[in-house]
């Protein structure tokens, strides 16, 4: 056992780490798991141990030691691959494209949800109250890349705002534009 600790160690010292290639996919990846894996070799290459990088990184040992083989093994590239289910989807082809066909020509509001964009939580809850299956929002995303569907970021949905107060902050708006010309 020894031995084939020291084994990884001498062979992590010896493997070059390409710091360009690094920043890049760190800067490209922004799964948390996948910029820990980079992390953790970066702090080793900087001359932490790996007990110190399983503190910094809120990680166990044993999980820094399978990173570090993974990285010996198929370099940086290795580290970035995402995380692949095994199970089969319990989500059958043909409610997937039901699901597809509902995000692409309907709203959340014609479900009673009182929003007019789809976020992952929604497609959940309706995915659960229609077919009775419960998913995370994580297996959500990977489901709209499945159908070729893009997702962007949540941001705020304006068009969820009342009109009477849309129109007041437009006057509030249009009347300090005027003072400020005078």
């Amino acid at each position: 056992m020894v031995k084939s600790l020291r084994n990884r160690t001498f062979r992590l010292e010896t493997h070059q780490l390409d710091v360009d290639l690094w920043q890049q996919l760190y800067y490209k990846h922004q799964q948390e798991y996948i910029r820990k894996r980079l992390l953790a070799i970066r702090y080793l290459y900087e001359g932490k141990s790996r007990i110190e990088v399983s503190e910094l990184l809120d990680c166990h040992y044993k999980t820094i030691t399978s990173w570090i083989d993974k990285f010996l093994e198929g370099g940086l590239n290795s580290l970035v691959k995402p995380i692949t289910h095994q199970k089969e989807s319990r989500l059958n082809l043909e409610q997937k494209q039901e699901l597809k066909k509902m995000l692409l020509s309907e709203k959340p509001i014609d479900y009673g949800i009182d929003r007019n964009i789809w976020t992952g939580k929604i497609i959940s809850k309706i995915i659960e109250l229609r077919w009775g299956v419960k998913l995370k929002t994580a297996r959500i995303y990977e489901i709209l890349n499945e159908l070729n569907l893009s997702y962007q970021k949540a941001h705020r949905d304006y068009a969820n705002a009342l009109l009477r107060t849309a129109k007041i902050i437009y006057m509030e708006v249009k009347k300090n534009s005027n003072i400020k010309k005078n």
